[in-house]
């Protein structure tokens, strides 16, 4: 007797109304000159910091005294600092840096306060408001100073800039999320998962989460961009990369005594980081605008 078979009509159908959704996200993005542009700066900055070898032109660490302080040309595109070293070299290396931190401190940020904003918002009450005043307490301090306090307890390092960073934007997150969730909770799925007996844990992350990444999202472009200034300014403070590891905020620092008669040692690694953060900010406005429904009758 032959089992009966599935009917494949309704996979197909979801497969193709996703299919039709990205295709749709593809066009409108596309669409975006600045979303373009931003992104392709993005993917360089990516390339750079995977594969340095393949677009820098020297070993960013070998000294070269006949080339002390020489000025860009063909040899040292940006040209090589008092120790002879290749500037070019030493900003595509330092993308892997700026780019490592961007990234973990973001994922510190979104992995503690997804869930942190994911249950003060759903549990309500004075839990909840107990829970973001302390986030509101940690939000009330400037940011690089409260990243100067935890790595004064937990001392230098790139590992503790990461670390410190990533406490930096755990109330962000926690907010955006928690103030999505006040509203995705009142959905009629989630009364009908908790009329159903669904526990807490599965609401939150089946239910409710997946209705609000699309802010996180677009928060986490944002972050990196403000991530990698960060580093770049305690490592300019010389608490984050230490010498010789090529960062973008130690080639500022070196840079700083050579001003008046070497401006461009400042010039490249200052130019990357801005080109650079805009990229990611850009990159996030424009997410922002396609994934926002009630911004997408602009278009």
């Amino acid at each position: 007797m032959r089992e009966p078979q599935t009917d494949p009509a309704p996979w197909q159908a979801w497969e193709r109304r996703r299919f039709s959704r990205e295709r749709e996200f593809a066009r409108r993005f596309r669409h975006r000159p600045a979303g373009v542009v931003s992104l392709a700066i993005v993917l360089l900055v990516l390339v750079a910091a995977i594969i340095p070898g393949l677009i820098a032109t020297h070993d960013p660490n070998a000294i070269d005294g006949a080339a002390t302080l020489s000025e860009p040309s063909w040899e040292h595109w940006f040209g090589a600092d008092r120790l002879g070293r290749d500037t070019y070299s030493r900003v595509v290396h330092g993308a892997r840096t700026a780019l490592l931190v961007g990234l973990i401190a973001v994922g510190i940020g979104v992995g503690v306060g997804l869930p942190y904003g994911l249950l003060a918002g759903y549990i309500g009450g004075r839990k909840d408001e107990a829970m973001m005043r302390l986030m509101d307490a940690l939000y009330a301090y400037p940011a690089l100073l409260l990243a100067l306090i935890v790595i004064a307890v937990m001392g230098t390092g790139l590992v503790n800039v990461m670390i410190a960073i990533g406490i930096v934007l755990v109330p962000v997150y926690a907010r955006i999320v928690r103030g999505s969730t006040l509203s995705a909770k009142q959905n009629d799925y989630v009364l009908a998962a908790e009329a159903m007996g669904a526990g807490t844990p599965r609401i939150l992350f089946r239910h409710i989460a997946p209705n609000v990444l699309a802010p996180v999202l677009v928060q986490a472009s944002l972050g990196i961009g403000f991530a990698i200034i960060w580093e770049a300014a305690l490592s300019f403070l010389g608490l984050g990369t230490q010498p010789p590891d090529p960062s973008w905020g130690t080639l500022l620092k070196s840079a700083q005594r050579f001003l008046a008669t070497n401006a461009w040692l400042a010039v490249f690694p200052g130019v990357t980081i801005v080109l650079t953060v805009l990229a990611f900010n850009l990159l996030g406005d424009v997410l922002r605008d396609l994934l926002d429904p009630r911004l997408r009758g602009a278009d």
